[in-house]
C-alpha cells in the first residue's frame, strides 16, 4: 500500500505516476509531464500533466481555501486497425481508472473528485494509427497557507467603544471598556 500523495500539483503528478506504473498496459512506460515527441515504438505509454488549479476562499483575508487541481492523465497506443486502436483505448482508459479510482486511500486523500472527462481520438501518421485517450480530473482539497509573522500586528490592549455616534439618543448601555474601572 502506498501513502497518500501530497497535496500539491507536483505531489499529486508524481504519486499518480507511481500508482499507474506497472498497473495498466503500458507498463512502466509513464511519465511526468513529458509530451515531447514520442516515438510509435515507444506506445502504449501515459503522461501525467498538472492544468492548473483555482481557490474558492471562503472570505476575504482568510489562509484556509479549497483548491481544485486539474490533472490530465494522456494514453498513446499505436495499430494498424481503427477496431484494435479503439479497443485498447478503452482497456487503457478502465486501467487507469481502475488504478486511481480503485484505490480508496487515493480517493480518500482528496475532499472530491469533482469531475472525470474523458476524450479519445484516432489519428493516421506515416502509415502508423496512433491513438489517445485523455482523462481530465478536477481533485478537491483543503490548502492552508502560511500567514506572515512580520505581517501580524501585536496588540498589547483592546478597547471598545459603546457610545452612541448615531442616531442621536440611540439607546446603548454603559458597558465597561477595557481597563477603565466601572463607577458606582
Amino acid at each position: 500500500m502506498m501513502a497518500k500523495p501530497t497535496l500539491s500539483p507536483t505531489g499529486i503528478r508524481t504519486d499518480v505516476v507511481s500508482r499507474l506504473k506497472g498497473k495498466t498496459s503500458a507498463g512502466v512506460k509513464v511519465f511526468d509531464s513529458r509530451r515531447i515527441n514520442y516515438e510509435p515504438t515507444e506506445f502504449p505509454a501515459i503522461t501525467v500533466t498538472t492544468l492548473g488549479g483555482t481557490d474558492d476562499r471562503w472570505g476575504f483575508g482568510t489562509l484556509l481555501a479549497k483548491h481544485t487541481e486539474r490533472v490530465a492523465i494522456v494514453g498513446d497506443v499505436k495499430g494498424t486497425a481503427e477496431t484494435t486502436i479503439a479497443d485498447a483505448l478503452d482497456t487503457l482508459e478502465g486501467q487507469i481508472l481502475d488504478a486511481l479510482a480503485g484505490d480508496p486511500e487515493w480517493v480518500g486523500a482528496f475532499e472530491a473528485v469533482d469531475k472525470v472527462d474523458t476524450a479519445k481520438q484516432i489519428n493516421g501518421k506515416t502509415g502508423d494509427l496512433i491513438g489517445h485517450v485523455a482523462i481530465v480530473l478536477d481533485l478537491k482539497y483543503s490548502v492552508q497557507y502560511v500567514q506572515n509573522p512580520a505581517l501580524i500586528p501585536d496588540l498589547e490592549r483592546v478597547a471598545v467603544d459603546t457610545h452612541a455616534a448615531s442616531p442621536a439618543g440611540a439607546a446603548v448601555s454603559d458597558r465597561l471598556i477595557l481597563g477603565e474601572p466601572l463607577e458606582a
